[in-house]
């Protein structure tokens, strides 16, 4: 990104060709006692999913959290799991960290993987770069103890790239990108990997209980410092494996399908002003070639036979009963702060690392005969209802459009927000980089300039502790930026630039138009070669490469 002196210059000299406004400085609020920090984490959830964001899953306890907290409805991710948990635990772009796309995989017969990552780009690594400073690293430096559970998926490769090693004090989960949720075979207690143990055991379940024991005994030991929490649950990451209480309360809910069910939820999303009142639905998806084999058009409900809409319901019950237990285990989670007298002074942040997923056929990959049966599942939900879980937007993870990078954004902290404040809505635009900085602005941490004889570079994140106060001011007067496989955005103000690798850009003005469904780029193509401008220096300096040159090196 960014480095130094004429670096930093030369960004403003960007933000400046953009817009004619510059950005207000924002005064902070003091606070005697530093917030312990949580952020709750989950995978592939789609926009729409949740209850107080429309959706039609209930989620009681997360939506406990907006009620007197404050939901972001602009709020991005980039796409992908790895992408976007190396930019929330380093607030840096992907790239600048060294996961510029996955992670590099630790198996027993692929030696040659840490050969190539050493011919591998920086950027492309597959790992958190050693210069890096981590989040929990900077927590720890202010005095915080930090504690992890649940999926890491930013560096298995090497020892050294693994949670105990890159900045917390306790770890409990797993390293890869997915696992069984019955029977994991990466589960690991700090640096030890460990059998699954109790009786039903369901990681979503075990992930909360560690994070409550590792608490519990915070509160014990260490109760006079604060803590830093990183709960990252799998779910709804596939496999589709609920339990089966769970997937009996949702099954026939979603009979109606998924036509009639995105007006339903966009109509409530506008009633709750998640969205603005003008906004429309995305069409349901014609054929794509960008998703191969898997990208058939997604039929009308009406078209199905009944078998066919009987396991369409089946395999929607089994993702909604995935997130309601997550939300059951947010209220263990509250609970067990609210006894030990720590839940108002603790910043709880609850996002998605990405938008719903679209890597199988639009009806799904799965046998409905092994569905909300302990010990079995489904594996995809398919592309029809990922369409439906990211309403209204268009596109899936893995793609710049909203549907890939719109995340959810709940934050509570009693003691920290302002009161008048609980259950608003703030529609200002920001990033996964934002987090980490409030989460260093709130710990009274630095982030060092120099880690391991390297430059560290600056982040575009910005704090969200003004705002959060209620200040009416901008997070970003600059451009932010995304980039996955090729496909790729800018962001600045009103105007969204998104593009498919090797397509050309589409611009979009999102206040106008949320859901992507009128590509100005002809009618302002002063502003879209501005904006190209900008991305191209920022890729340079970001080290982004063509994705062709990038596919070639890890083949």
């Amino acid at each position: 990104m960014i480095r130094k002196a004429a670096e930093s210059l030369r960004k403003r000299f960007i933000a400046w060709i953009l817009v004619a406004g510059l950005a207000t400085s924002v005064p902070l609020f003091s606070q005697s006692v530093r917030p312990n920090i949580i952020i709750i984490l989950v995978d592939d959830l789609g926009f729409s999913t949740i209850d107080c964001y429309g959706g039609l899953v209930e989620t009681p306890n997360i939506d406990s959290l907006a009620e007197k907290g404050v939901r972001f409805n602009q709020f991005c991710n980039t796409a992908r799991s790895c992408p976007s948990r190396a930019m929330l635990l380093t607030g840096l772009y992907p790239q600048e960290a060294g996961m510029g796309f996955m992670a590099a995989k630790r198996t027993k017969k692929d030696e040659r993987l840490k050969v190539n990552a050493k011919v591998r780009p920086y950027a492309y690594q597959g790992y958190l770069g050693e210069n890096i400073p981590t989040l929990p690293e900077m927590m720890k430096s202010a005095g915080y103890s930090t504690y992890m559970s649940g999926k890491w998926h930013v560096g298995s490769s090497d020892t050294a790239t693994w949670p105990l090693q890159r900045g917390f004090d306790r770890f409990y989960g797993f390293l890869g990108g997915t696992q069984d949720y019955y029977h994991p075979d990466d589960l690991r207690s700090g640096n030890i990997n460990i059998e699954p143990s109790g009786e039903r055991y369901y990681t979503t379940d075990a992930f909360t209980t560690e994070a409550i024991q590792f608490l519990a005994d915070h509160d014990m030991e260490k109760d006079s410092t604060p803590f830093f929490l990183y709960l990252a649950f799998n779910a709804p990451h596939f496999p589709m494996q609920a339990m089966p209480e769970d997937y009996e309360r949702y099954r026939g809910r979603f009979m109606a399908g998924w036509d009639i069910l995105r007006d339903s939820v966009l109509t409530r999303q506008k009633e709750m002003g998640i969205v603005p009142e003008n906004t429309v639905l995305a069409p349901r998806p014609g054929p794509s070639e960008r998703l191969g084999s898997k990208g058939e058009a997604v039929p009308s409900w009406e078209s199905l036979t009944p078998e066919q809409k009987d396991a369409m319901d089946a395999i929607m019950a089994t993702y909604a009963a995935l997130v309601d237990r997550v939300d059951q285990n947010v209220g263990r989670l509250i609970e067990a702060l609210r006894k030990t007298g720590e839940l108002d002074n603790t910043i709880i942040f609850f996002l998605s690392d990405n938008g719903g997923e679209a890597e199988s056929p639009a009806l799904g990959n799965f046998n409905i005969e092994d569905l909300g049966i302990y010990g079995k599942g489904g594996k995809n939900y398919g592309r029809a209802w990922a369409t439906f879980t990211n309403t209204p937007f268009r596109e899936y993870k893995h793609f710049m459009h909203q549907g890939g990078i719109q995340t959810p954004l709940i934050i509570h902290w009693p003691s920290g927000i302002n009161s008048s404040m609980n259950n608003s809505i703030i529609t200002e635009y920001g990033f996964l980089p934002d987090i980490t900085m409030t989460c260093v602005d709130l710990a009274g941490a630095t982030r060092p300039d120099i880690k391991n004889g390297k430059e560290v570079p600056d982040s575009d994140g910005r704090s969200l502790k003004g705002l959060l106060q209620g200040q009416d001011t901008p997070i970003h007067t600059s451009p932010v930026f995304g980039e996955h496989e090729g496909n790729r955005m800018i962001r600045l103000g009103r105007w969204k630039m998104v593009g498919f690798y090797n397509d050309p850009w589409e611009l979009y003005d999102v206040v106008e138009d949320r859901s992507e469904s009128h590509n100005v780029a002809g009618k302002h193509p002063a502003l879209v070669r501005r904006l190209n401008k900008a991305y191209t220096r920022w890729a340079a300096d970001a080290g982004v490469l063509p994705w062709d040159q990038v596919e070639a090196f890890l083949k």
